[in-house]
């Protein structure tokens, strides 16, 4: 019976502890609920994500395959897409300078090229 009740209850205490997190994830893909705010970070893999799907073409980057042949001919690169995302309150502009950011952002962009 306590092994039940131990289980149950680390169970319980995983589901709580990852909702949110899932929660939080899901709100940084959603366009809906993205604050326009610079407060919201976004992970590279987000950031990469939104802009495969459209979500700067008002800024100049490109969606989809096209983003892969531009980011590949040199025409986007993390810096870009970094300002983009600053430019539409997607980030703060402090990513601008954050060299282990940007890079992660690059090495995002490779893993898009690799997979067209």
């Amino acid at each position: 019976m306590k092994r039940l009740m131990l289980s149950s209850l680390s169970v319980l205490l995983l589901c709580v502890a990852t909702v949110p997190a899932v929660k939080a994830e899901t709100a940084a893909l959603n366009p809906t609920t993205l604050r326009s705010s610079s407060t919201t970070q976004l992970t590279p893999f987000n950031l990469v994500h939104l802009a495969h799907r459209g979500y700067f073409q008002e800024q100049g980057i490109p969606s989809y395959l096209t983003l892969a042949t531009a980011y590949h001919s040199g025409r986007i690169s993390a810096e870009v897409l970094v300002q983009a995302a600053v430019k539409a309150n997607r980030l703060a502009p402090e990513s601008l300078t954050d060299q282990g950011y940007l890079r992660s952002v690059e090495a995002q962009l490779r893993g898009l090229e690799n997979s067209r």
